[in-house]
């Protein structure tokens, strides 16, 4: 493979060039899920009956002295989730004071507030107009009071963690969580804990000693959920030995990166008192400390490459920020909403330090179609504080049952971090797992609405069992004494993530910028060689993949140019470039393009913690290829804005394009040529990726779409969810969304100057481009 040594390049939009207008569109037709005769007339009754049981509801309510809104849940049919369908099932509810419409529960629930019988009256004869709104009718499965998602009582848990339901208003919130606390205390309920999750999301931490308690709690007006909470657990066994390599001395003159550690303490021993900044962040006592876990972790951020033999990382070393957010757990137990608490005082008090390893988290599955609470609650953390967190994607043990692996935990769903899986380094004689393969013990994705979690994986170690006896071949790092000791697990690949991060962001000598760091990890990452699975399986087994060495990361070779487009998208507008550069040596003696191409878009969605599956709010979508002219187009006609458009475009991102064999289980090549990474056909998924080899397009798209003489076009789209959209009208803001694009062109035959002829052709096209800023610093030989 080619030196790598030129730098990789940011490129701007041409600003009078590249901007266009969203037009309109639509499709008049009649959708097949539309009900007509007997079931239109069937479905109509049944929901006007629906109905006149939420007005005796309503009544009721009233009737019982309730001071907050009765919520409805409507069930949208499965068929018509789509925006274009939901509007007019939002506007039965709305009243001139208001927008009832509070959000989602799971993926097909809309929550909404009713506040008088005249909106109901309004809702029963839209729904027995089978003339007129039969697709609206045909739209709703059914209607029906909200009832809080509660779990059964259990006399082994002592705390219960309490969600209200957020009424998009401030004086119905404040009303809520009064009223709520007024409650404990006439029942005698002890609120053990009140936290901030979010800006919009407040939890309680209750004590409940029993079951009839949970049912006076279950039946206030404003609760949305009741969970059991139990205790966070981190432990960490393993076998020591003397050390074999040397500390490493850093230079009081010069400036390292910083990482916070969120964990349990570390240790001042030979190895790391070195490299630990003069200042820490503690919620307890030293006696309260166990220093193992997060001793073990720092270990790895600061010496993995020393221990294991390896180079992905190019500094001597990086600083240590001592933030200790978990106890000793035989001393003192720490929940869920304590370890938020804490995490946040550490990030804001600190906030100058950029990058966090977070190797902690709960245990319980996140939900397939919900966001969970501590994961939208990390997410705010980085957003208020511009932070990056790299989080542990969680262990599980079924393994050692012969069970599938489970999925991600609940807080390892941020959207925000960087979540890390594991694979095994090695394989010991009882180690399920062979090298380069998901560890066992690795929690898997998809994460909730079908996003791609765990975002990364690295090596964390190796498990399997032996007459029933667990035995592991772990990785390496130091117990607090300074002794040389291993372990296994997601938490120890993590810390190889966050050191590689923090060198990343230091090494660009640009305004820090964790959507660029996210978009260069994401990008880079690559499946080793050696993994024979399916490409779906290899997404949900290790998200998209391990990252290479920094310095891969940041310098192209000359057969190949990264490209790095930042910027923002505002609703009502989208980006399409005409005669993208495209190298002319990556054409083949037929007069077809060749070359294999590598996309990233990471966005950064707008969220919303009412929503549920719907969390994110806001996406970015990509489109890439070939078209054969420029055409002019009727400005006249009512939707149409742009002047110019593409003849006859294709994207050349499409599955549909590639042949079969590019789309199951790979040889060991350097490049997976993998059709695209992931069918997003559900979108709003906030990382995109999309890895082609223009060699394997079918013989009839080759022919259509890849002769020399059409040009190349990159367009970017954005779209929101109805929600937002409407809550941007109400309350009179512009829509918009960051993301980071990266574009990789490369010669798959090494040879081409692909680096030179695209740099030029920027220039020539009137592209702003520029080789990204990179510090000036001695970094370790490989």
């Amino acid at each position: 493979m080619a030196e790598k040594h030129l730098p990789i390049q940011f490129f701007e939009k041409r600003k009078e060039f590249d901007d266009r207008s969203t037009e309109g569109g639509g499709d008049s037709r009649i959708p097949s899920w539309v009900l007509t005769g007997a079931d239109l007339s069937q479905r109509s009754s049944q929901l006007v009956s629906e109905i006149g049981d939420i007005t005796s509801k309503l009544r009721q309510h009233r009737q019982t002295g309730k001071k907050l809104p009765l919520i409805v849940c409507t069930t949208i049919e499965e068929k018509a989730i789509a925006k274009s369908h939901r509007g007019n099932i939002s506007a039965l509810y709305a009243d001139s004071e208001r927008n009832n419409v509070l959000g989602f529960h799971g993926n097909r629930c809309l929550l909404t507030m009713v506040t008088s019988e005249n909106i109901l009256l309004g809702i029963n004869q839209i729904l027995t107009d089978t003339q007129n709104q039969a697709k609206l009718i045909s739209s709703i499965t059914d209607i029906a009071p909200f009832y809080p998602v509660v779990d059964m009582y259990d006399r082994n848990i002592h705390y219960y963690k309490i969600r209200l339901i957020n009424y998009n208003n401030f004086d119905l919130n404040s009303a809520a969580n009064i009223l709520f606390e007024q409650q404990c205390i006439d029942e005698g309920i002890r609120i053990a804990h009140k936290t901030k999750y979010t800006s919009d999301m407040t939890i309680y931490r209750i004590c409940l000693d029993s079951a009839e308690q949970l049912n006076l709690l279950s039946g206030f007006e404003g609760v949305y959920t009741i969970e059991k909470m139990s205790p966070v657990e981190a432990t960490l066994d393993a076998l020591e030995q003397e050390p074999t390599i040397e500390p490493k001395i850093s230079d009081e003159n010069s400036d390292y990166p910083i990482v916070g550690v969120l964990d349990t303490g570390i240790a001042d021993n030979q190895f790391l008192q070195e490299w630990k900044v003069p200042f820490a962040f503690t919620n307890y006592p030293d006696e309260y400390r166990n220093i193992s876990h997060g001793t073990f972790v720092s270990g790895i951020i600061e010496y993995g490459d020393e221990l294991n033999g390896n180079s992905y990382t190019s500094l001597p070393g990086v600083r240590l920020f001592d933030a200790t957010v978990y106890p000793d757990e035989a001393k003192e137990r720490i929940y869920q909403d304590d370890l938020i608490e804490h995490i946040r005082e550490a990030v804001e008090r600190h906030s100058d330090i950029k990058i966090w390893n977070l190797s902690l988290g709960t245990t319980d599955e996140a939900n397939i179609d919900e966001f969970s609470d501590f994961g939208m609650a990390l997410d705010n953390i980085q957003d208020e504080n511009n932070v990056l967190i790299i989080k542990s994607a969680g262990n599980c043990t079924n393994f050692m049952q012969q069970l599938p692996k489970s999925r991600i935990t609940k807080s390892a769903d941020s959207v925000r971090a960087i979540v890390v899986g594991s694979l095994a380094h090695r394989q010991g004689n009882y180690d399920y797992a062979k090298k380069d393969m998901p560890s066992p013990f690795t929690r898997i994705g998809p994460g909730p609405s079908s996003i791609v979690k765990p975002d990364l994986v690295f090596y964390g170690g190796n498990a399997g069992m032996n007459n029933g006896r667990l035995c592991t071949t772990g990785v390496p790092s130091f117990t607090p004494d300074g002794k040389i000791t291993y372990n296994v697990g997601t938490s120890f690949s993590t810390p190889w993530i966050s050191r590689m991060a923090a060198e990343l962001s230091y090494l660009m000598n640009e305004e820090f910028d964790p959507l660029l760091i996210r978009a260069l990890m994401i990008h880079n990452a690559r499946y080793p060689a050696q993994c024979g699975m399916t490409m779906s399986d290899k997404v949900t087994q290790m998200g998209f993949g391990m990252p290479p060495s920094v310095k891969d990361m940041l310098y192209n070779s000359s057969d190949e140019i990264t490209l790095i487009l930042r910027d923002t998208l505002d609703k009502g507008n989208f980006i399409e470039m005409f005669d993208f550069p495209y190298p002319t040596s990556l054409v083949d003696d037929n007069g077809y393009f060749t070359g294999q191409i590598i996309i990233t878009l990471v966005t950064k969605s707008l969220v919303d913690d009412k929503q549920a599956g719907e969390y994110c709010q806001s996406d970015i979508g990509i489109l890439f290829g070939t078209y054969e002219t420029e055409k002019d187009r009727d400005t006249s006609k009512r939707t149409v804005k742009n002047p110019k458009g593409l003849g006859e475009p294709q994207n050349l991102l499409l599955d549909s394009c590639y042949s079969s064999r590019a789309k199951g289980v790979y040889p060991k090549t350097g490049f997976e040529r993998e059709c695209t990474l992931v069918k997003y056909g559900k979108k709003f998924h906030p990382v995109k990726k999309y890895a082609v080899d223009l060699a394997d397009i079918t013989p009839s798209n080759k022919k259509k779409y890849l002769d020399k003489r059409r040009k190349w076009y990159l367009q970017i789209n954005g779209l929101f969810r109805d929600f937002i959209e409407q809550d941007a009208l109400v309350r009179n803001y512009q829509l918009s969304q960051e993301y980071c694009l990266i574009l990789t062109i490369r010669d798959p035959q090494g040879k081409a100057p692909v680096y030179d002829e695209v740099s030029q052709q920027l220039d020539y096209k009137n592209f702003v481009h520029h080789n990204i800023q990179l510090r000036n610093v001695v970094t370790v030989d490989e």
